[in-house]
């Protein structure tokens, strides 16, 4: 036993080791906070870059005799938020986008349609996701698939036209397309990414 007031040699061995664990800890803390900063600045320039394309597809809409097609580039943002970041924060960035989109530039009836076909496209990406046999290309056909036939609902029950399903063939079709372009588009900035 050591002199009072002199620290033993397992005392002094003691306190560095719960020093190192209270530094330690405050690494992971730093590190942690730093992680949620750098997701949170990927979410924001995400959701800016999906809101811009947006804007971008309304100023030139697509020659097709389908009214109010367009590319979805957006979307392609959405899905890649899914791939790099999770769940949480690409729905972060496909509510953003819808909500701004309708803010500046929309009115509360194309935030219907973009909020149902939005939802209805992010849950069949979402659960295509944990397939691995289903790749970003086809993940994002079902998901454009689906947001034209969430579209065609909605006006459906606000015109009160059965009939309008019909217009889902040309959008159907015209989504196998756009998406797999989206999906092409998220596939290879999601391997950039993750480089």
């Amino acid at each position: 036993r050591g002199d009072a007031g002199v620290p033993s040699a397992s005392s002094d061995h003691n306190a560095r080791r719960r020093s190192r664990q209270r530094f330690g800890r405050g690494d992971e803390v730093t590190r942690m906070k730093r992680d949620s900063i750098h997701t949170l600045v990927l979410c924001a320039l995400l959701s800016a870059f999906a809101l811009a394309l947006s804007y971008i597809e309304t100023l030139f809409p697509l020659p097709l005799p389908v009214p109010g097609a367009r590319l979805g580039l957006g979307n392609a943002l959405v899905l890649l938020a899914l791939l790099t970041l999770g769940p949480a924060e690409a729905a972060g960035v496909l509510l953003t986008k819808t909500a701004l989109s309708a803010l500046l530039f929309g009115t509360p009836i194309s935030f219907l349609y973009a909020a149902a076909g939005g939802a209805l496209s992010f849950g069949a990406m979402l659960l295509l996701n944990k397939r691995r046999s289903v790749t970003p290309i086809g993940q994002s056909i079902a998901g454009a698939v689906l947001h034209n036939l969430g579209q065609v609902l909605v006006a459906m029950l606000l015109t009160n036209t059965p009939r309008l399903l019909l217009y889902f063939t040309p959008l159907g079709l015209l989504g196998v397309l756009t998406g797999a372009l989206s999906g092409l588009a998220a596939k290879l900035c999601a391997a950039k990414v993750s480089r």
